[in-house]
């Protein structure tokens, strides 16, 4: 049980060290390098999120519908029932 408890705090602090804390609203620039994706979680507001619609142009601020919330992963609005908290790590772009 001890090994357990040991491995998953140095798996933790592992994984910490991929992830620089970002505490800006998560804006993108919308450049080339942030085009692969459209939509960008906004750090500050969890209902709602950033469009990057055309590139080199300012990200729109977008809103999930009524109850919906943000999910970085699936990168769409889902019910807020469904919605887990993850850290806000800055985009490899912009390390």
């Amino acid at each position: 049980m001890k090994f357990i408890f040991a491995f998953l705090a140095l798996l933790s602090i592992a994984l910490a060290q991929n992830c620089v804390r970002d505490d800006s609203n998560g804006q993108p620039q919308c450049n080339a390098e942030e085009m692969t994706q459209r939509f960008w979680r906004n750090n500050w507001d969890p209902t709602a999120y950033w469009d990057c619609e055309t590139a080199n142009t300012p990200a729109t601020a977008r809103r999930c519908p009524t109850e919906g919330m943000f999910d970085s992963a699936t990168l769409t609005c889902i019910n807020w029932s469904e919605w887990v908290w993850t850290e806000t790590c800055k985009p490899p772009s912009m390390l």
